[in-house]
């Protein structure tokens, strides 16, 4: 297996990914046939558009509409690999009107607005829009502007030192500082948000693959690699979170909990932490924190992220919810306001399932929901809270990470929990994207 080139490496892992994916797919016999409902999807990312295939296939009667101004679709899994250069930007880069699904329509505009006691949408451009259901697969909004003197221009902007893979001209970027990293050395720092990240694990891949990469150019002695996390633990499940502590620990890399990044200094590259510990006192919980400041010649950090403003003002959100995340129970995603609203992919106000993964499972679990529930039925599938993420940790080398609400989740026993192997990294590097790109966005996989 390790002798395959690239190319025989990616038919073979594609292939069989797909098929793999396929197997558990079934049509569902005409009996949805009767739904003639306007079912409207807002946001036609991977979530939105997975969707939108597979209620053509389900409800071939429903009407099916997106709505989502963007016009490109992004393979995001990728950006890690160009960060860390493997792909290249465009192998990431795509049109929808490729893969919005036939019969379904597509409303190139975006919502300002939510009427859900009207059924209503209003749009962009002052238009309104009528639903019975209404689908939210909005995603995440980006706010690097939430640490003091950071922007997103100067994530994107080439001449810096400060860099996220949740951009894709930030991956490039990345890409190119960690080449830099690798050949002269200096400090290292990487930071993970407090609050909920999709892919949370994206950060600390580019730790591990920039420690690699330093010690690969012979200049592991020249460098130091600082990972900061904002919450308690290093990772959400114990399992993971025991494996890669060991992995940091017999790598040096030296990681701190409870360190949240608040502020950042470019003229001085100074980055400001607030080093936060909860204690109790006198029976209430309370936390006592300071502020630190690290030096660095390379930052790499996630946004802050959060849902629109939007679901807040038409009161779609969970109350004293400051993120804007939608409040939908998390079995059957639908929403604890409204009986015909639904959420799917990252906007979902739950912590985990925000990757591509969660997804794959979630959408043929809603598409039943919804139609039990216009069928005047309750929701009959539960989200089990499956998310997934090949974790690579070195050039050649990945943990195929899985856990669902009940902790670790692995469905190959040959990938092994925790441990580092080839085969993870072959399906991270070429198993990955065809899946998504061929078998998830046509419903298939």
């Amino acid at each position: 297996m390790k002798g395959l080139q690239r190319r025989d490496a990616l038919k073979l892992m594609g292939a069989a990914g797909l098929a793999a994916s396929m197997s558990g797919c079934s049509a569902t016999g005409g009996e949805n046939d009767d739904i003639n409902s306007k079912i409207v999807i807002m946001g036609a990312g991977l979530s939105g558009i997975a969707l939108a295939a597979k209620l053509r296939r389900d409800m071939p009667n429903a009407k099916i509409i997106l709505v989502d101004k963007d016009e490109k679709f992004y393979y995001q899994p990728g950006f890690t690999l160009i960060a860390v250069g493997i792909y290249e930007a465009s192998d990431v880069v795509y049109e929808k009107a490729d893969y919005i699904p036939q019969g379904a329509e597509w409303i190139r505009k975006n919502v300002s607005e939510i009427k859900p006691e009207a059924n209503l949408l209003v749009l962009d451009d002052g238009s309104e829009l009528e639903y019975d259901y209404l689908i939210v697969a909005s995603g995440v909004e980006y706010d690097f502007e939430a640490v003091k003197g950071l922007s997103l221009e100067d994530i994107n902007d080439t001449s810096g030192n400060i860099s996220s893979v949740y951009t894709l001209q930030g991956a490039v970027k990345s890409n190119e500082l960690m080449k830099k990293f690798s050949q002269n050395g200096g400090s290292a720092v990487f930071c993970d948000q407090k609050t909920p990240m999709k892919c949370s694990g994206a950060n600390k891949k580019v730790t591990c693959m920039s420690e690699d990469r330093l010690m690969l150019a012979g200049n592991r002695d020249k460098g130091s690699v600082n990972l900061y996390v904002g919450g308690g633990k290093l990772f959400g499940d114990p399992t993971y979170a025991a494996a890669m502590t060991q992995i940091m620990i017999k790598r040096k890399i030296k990681f701190n909990l409870r360190h949240q990044i608040v502020a950042v200094d470019k003229g001085s590259n100074t980055a400001t932490f607030e080093f936060w510990t909860a204690y109790r006192q006198n029976g209430e919980d309370k936390i006592a924190s300071e502020l630190i400041d690290v030096k660095y010649d390379w930052l790499h950090l996630p946004p802050k992220q959060k849902g629109s403003e939007i679901l807040a003002r038409a009161g779609l959100t969970k109350e004293g919810d400051k993120l804007n995340f939608l409040a939908v129970d998390k079995y059957s995603l639908q929403s604890t306001k409204f009986k015909n609203i639904f959420g799917i992919g990252d906007i979902c106000g739950f912590a985990s399932g925000k990757t591509g993964a969660s997804v794959r499972k979630m959408y043929p679990i809603l598409a039943k929901n919804l139609a039990d529930t216009i069928k005047g039925q309750e929701p009959s599938e539960k989200f089990t809270g499956y998310t997934a993420c090949p974790f690579i940790t070195k050039y050649g080398k990945a943990i195929m990470v899985e856990f669902d609400w009940e902790g670790t989740a692995p469905t190959l026993e040959c990938f092994g929990a925790t441990r580092e192997s080839y085969m993870s990294w072959l399906v991270k590097i070429y198993g990955f994207k065809p899946m998504v790109m061929n078998g998830m966005l046509k419903a298939l996989a």
